[in-house]
């Protein structure tokens, strides 16, 4: 691999790392609306979807050519990724604290790298499992887990592995999409056209339009910064990043959001930066650089 696409894929997708991770601002806000998670994750998917479709149907109509053979791969992006995922994460969420539910989902790169051993026969070699225990480790000291003393029943522990398992295949679904020749702009449109139809299903609609028709325009720049900042710019550059990188490599450097997530909590919502916290975020970002073949 050339160091500059090793360079240019590395930037992709800390910036996805970095838009995801300020997502609590936009999150909390609309929860203090009247939202629950699982109808922010339906808007997310819907808003997304109809941005993509509007403005790719104007400038990029290539973009909407989907072989039926090929309609797998975008479905498993949108349905059983970004919604099965969402709903996983949430409920963990709501189950146990929220430091718990972001340690277990950071367990995803662990299940990207047994499947692209399997389905990509990607090589595993020592840097990647040391960067591995690096994002592991990392994780569990920026969430402070063991010291708010959460308790971690069967069923969050079911939750939460369910969501790093499905929050895992994204990466999966996405690069069999770019085997078979799919363009970033392409892979991003259809993950969120399914998953926004999968959102219709689950939205509140009366709640969704009494808030939105309140006159409360805070909840337009809110829903506008969830949908451009922490969805579609992520997602496209995580795509465009995963071309340029190894499955596994693109995994390990996109945990780079727990850390952004800490520093929003610290700038936005005052929350203690921790020591251990601070260590945390130097590991996760030391696997980023030793990752590297």
């Amino acid at each position: 691999m050339k160091n500059t696409d090793f360079r240019n894929g590395i930037i992709c997708v800390l910036t996805a790392g970095i838009c995801w991770g300020s997502m609590g601002v936009f999150v909390r806000s609309l929860i203090s609306l009247g939202f629950r998670p699982v109808d922010i994750a339906a808007l997310r998917a819907l808003g997304a979807a109809l941005v993509l479709g509007s403005s790719f149907a104007l400038f990029y109509r290539d973009a909407f050519k989907l072989k039926l053979r090929d309609l797998w791969c975008m479905a498993g992006c949108g349905i059983v990724s970004i919604i099965f995922f969402n709903i996983c994460y949430f409920s963990a969420i709501k189950y146990t604290t929220v430091n718990i539910a972001v340690v277990l989902l950071y367990t995803s790169p662990a299940f990207v790298m047994v499947m692209s051993l399997i389905c990509f026969k990607e090589k595993l070699s020592l840097r990647k499992l040391l960067a591995l225990l690096f994002v592991i480790s990392g994780c569990v000291l920026v969430s402070g887990v063991f010291s708010s003393g959460g308790a971690l029943s069967f069923k969050v522990l079911l939750m939460g592995v369910g969501a790093a398992f499905f929050y895992a295949l994204y990466t999966i679904f996405s690069r069999y999409a770019q085997i078979r020749k799919y363009s970033n702009g392409a892979i991003t449109l259809w993950t969120f056209i399914f998953a926004g139809c999968a959102g219709c299903f689950i939205l509140d609609w009366p709640n969704a339009f009494h808030i939105a028709c309140s006159g409360n325009w805070h909840f337009w720049g809110l829903l506008a910064g969830l949908v451009l900042v922490v969805t579609i710019l992520p997602y496209y550059a995580y795509t465009a990043g995963l071309k340029r990188l190894e499955p596994s490599t693109a995994a390990i450097a996109a945990t780079i959001e727990p850390a952004v997530g800490t520093v929003v909590g610290v700038v936005c919502f005052h929350e203690n930066m921790t020591f251990s916290a601070g260590m945390g975020m130097a590991l996760i970002l030391g696997a980023v650089f030793i990752c590297r073949e």
